[in-house]
């Protein structure tokens, strides 16, 4: 084979693979979006405990949404991250007695 049938021949592969890789149904060669964190934090444990859930719910029922991270204090107090009406992500306490309030 002469070397300039051999040098177009390596262009058009070159060419061929670049165009590959550029195709929209490239499935693994597509750029993937990188995953946003969010701002509550990571979600919580798929398999909560009935404690877990029982507080979870009582927060939501105090008007918050999106409850992330929630852990219970060694005097009984659950702490969480979740979004007030506003939207706005805030620290919660739900107390022994089922009153939760902002924590600070």
């Amino acid at each position: 084979m002469n070397r300039p049938l051999l040098a177009s021949i390596l262009v058009l592969a070159a060419a061929a693979t670049q165009a590959q890789a550029a195709s929209p149904i490239g499935g693994a060669t597509m750029p993937r979006t990188p995953v946003q964190s969010d701002a509550l934090g990571p979600k919580s444990d798929p398999t909560p405990t009935v404690a877990e859930a029982v507080a979870r719910t009582q927060i939501e029922k105090s008007g918050y949404t999106s409850v992330r991270g929630l852990q219970r204090t060694g005097d009984g107090t659950w702490r969480a991250v979740a979004r007030d009406p506003r939207n706005a992500p805030v620290a919660v306490a739900l107390d022994n007695q089922g009153n939760v309030t902002q924590a600070r």
